[in-house]
C-alpha cells in the first residue's frame, strides 16, 4: 500500500481558521472529565498531571454513526474526528504531479466523498468511486484549492467551500475569495 501524502493532517479554512471535521460528538482529548470526591486534589479543575496522550481513534470512533455522517467545521482541538490522511489513488488520473487523492478520517476508512445531492458526506469506507476522489491545487499564495473529481447537476466545476465558522459545501471557485482557500497541517 502507498503511503499517504499526508499523514493526520488538518484541513483548516483561511477565511474562518476553522477545521474541516466528521459532525460527530467530540470527546475531550485526555477523556471525559470526572469530579473528584472532596478534599484535597479533587474537583474539576484539580489535573492529572502529566502528558495526554494522543486520542485513539479506534476508540473513539466506537460512539460515532456506522453510516453516513455529515462534515462541518469546528474550533481546531486535536480530536480524531478532525484529522485527515490524504493518500494518492493509483491509476485513477490526474495531472503531471498531482494525482487524485482519497480524503479518509485519519486511522480509519471513513472517506469524504460528494453525496448525491451534491454536497458533502463521509461515507463508511472508500471505494474508489469518482465521487471520493479530490484533486488539490497549490495557489500563489500557498493555501490549497481542494476539488472534488465529480460533482453531478452543477454549472461548472466545484471546490470545497467554508461558509461561516461552521459550515463546508461545494461552490463554483472565485478566484478573489478566501472561502475556497485551504491550509494543510501536521498537528
Amino acid at each position: 500500500m502507498k503511503e499517504p501524502y499526508y499523514a493526520y493532517s488538518t484541513i483548516e479554512s483561511v477565511r474562518t481558521g476553522t477545521a474541516l471535521e466528521l459532525a460527530v460528538e467530540g470527546v475531550p482529548v485526555g477523556g471525559r472529565r470526572t469530579r473528584g470526591r472532596g478534599g484535597a486534589g479533587g474537583g474539576m479543575f484539580s489535573g492529572r498531571g502529566g502528558v495526554i496522550p494522543p486520542q485513539d481513534v479506534a476508540e473513539v470512533s466506537m460512539n460515532w454513526l456506522s453510516g453516513n455522517v455529515d462534515v462541518r467545521m469546528a474550533n481546531y482541538l486535536c480530536q480524531a474526528q478532525q484529522k485527515w490522511t490524504l493518500t494518492p489513488v493509483p491509476d485513477a488520473g490526474g495531472y503531471p504531479g498531482s494525482p487524485y487523492f482519497k480524503i479518509t478520517v485519519a486511522g480509519t476508512d471513513h472517506t469524504l466523498a460528494v453525496g448525491q445531492d451534491a454536497e458533502l458526506v463521509v461515507l463508511p469506507s472508500f471505494t474508489g468511486g469518482l465521487e471520493q476522489l479530490w484533486r488539490f491545487d497549490q495557489l500563489i499564495d500557498g493555501a490549497w484549492r481542494i476539488m472534488p473529481r465529480l460533482v453531478s447537476n452543477t454549472e461548472g466545476p466545484v471546490v470545497l467551500s467554508a461558509v461561516g465558522s461552521s459550515f463546508a459545501t461545494l461552490t463554483l471557485f472565485d478566484p478573489a475569495s478566501d472561502k475556497q482557500r485551504w491550509l494543510l497541517k501536521t498537528p
